[in-house]
């Protein structure tokens, strides 16, 4: 798609040029990057509601795995534009593991769904949270600037982006507007506040997230805390629950949970779900007993 549209009254032109790409088979994949607290999640809610007045609260997805729940969605490919925002997707990278495991998926996922026609929009405070294979498929950077309390306006800078495999550079590019036989770059974008029937589900949701997340970092703290005391000092694991069976069992070595659920249904002779066994480990690692140094990779 080339960098420049006609002019049309009434309409945002880069909302138009989106818009274009999907009339043209195309999908559309953009980074809204900036501070904390700077606007990147209500500006791509408005982008999102000006591109379709029938965007609703959950085509707003926390997780990859949510991202991939609304894809898989019968209801989501009968809207006239396929539209998810992932918001705040580098909190869904927790370790290395699972950064790896992810930009695998996502990038997977990113050079194979063109042809469903999605709109994907994220949004975090950079842009390496994504892999470099994974960014190179991106169709533009939306650099948020700020927001105006008097006008209650965001400014973002979009470029759209060309990556030349030959040279290993990503190029930046302008989108230009035609409009009384004039060709004007767009250098600013000043994006409306979101309609309020979008703002209030998606804070309840935000904050659902966010209560979740900073329970998961207490928990990380408290099991990266408790891992270097002597064993004398960490609490007892539970006698009459299946953890100081758990334990001994991974301390031979595991590569997966289901390793230890196949061990501890040989010794007790009965079946063990995986979900009360991820449910002890967890228990464990508050205590200080965490399986996952044990675990060969």
């Amino acid at each position: 798609m080339k960098n420049v549209i006609m002019h049309k009254q009434g309409e945002q032109s880069f909302i138009v040029w989106i818009k274009k790409r999907i009339e043209h088979n195309l999908n559309f994949l953009a980074l809204a990057q900036g501070s904390t607290g700077i606007g990147k999640s209500w500006s791509m809610l408005r982008v999102a509601y000006d591109i379709d007045n029938d965007f609703e609260p959950r085509q707003v997805a926390f997780s990859f795995r949510q991202v991939m729940e609304i894809l898989n969605s019968d209801w989501f490919y009968k809207k006239k534009y396929k539209l998810i925002i992932f918001d705040e997707a580098q909190t869904d990278i927790s370790n290395r593991q699972w950064q790896s495991l992810t930009n695998k998926l996502m990038n997977f996922l990113l050079s194979t769904f063109r042809h469903r026609n999605v709109i994907l929009l994220f949004t975090s405070p950079y842009s390496d949270f994504l892999d470099s294979a994974s960014m190179k498929l991106m169709h533009a950077v939306f650099d948020c600037k700020g927001w105006s309390k008097k006008t209650t306006k965001s400014l973002v800078r979009p470029k759209l982006l060309q990556y030349n495999a030959k040279l290993k550079k990503f190029y930046e590019h302008s989108l230009f507007v035609i409009r009384n036989g004039k060709m004007n770059k767009l250098v600013n974008w000043s994006i409306d506040k979101p309609p309020a029937h979008l703002i209030k589900p998606y804070e309840k949701a935000k904050l659902e997230f966010t209560t979740k997340l900073n329970a998961k970092i207490l928990e990380e703290l408290t099991s990266y805390e408790n891992k270097d005391k002597p064993k004398e000092e960490r609490q007892v694991l539970n006698p009459d629950s299946m953890q100081p069976d758990i334990w001994r069992i991974a301390q031979k070595g595991y590569t997966k949970l289901q390793d230890i659920k196949e061990a501890l249904e040989k010794e007790r002779g009965k079946t063990v779900s995986l979900g009360q066994i991820g449910n002890n480990v967890m228990g464990m690692r508050k205590k200080g007993y965490d399986i996952r140094e044990y675990k060969v990779r």
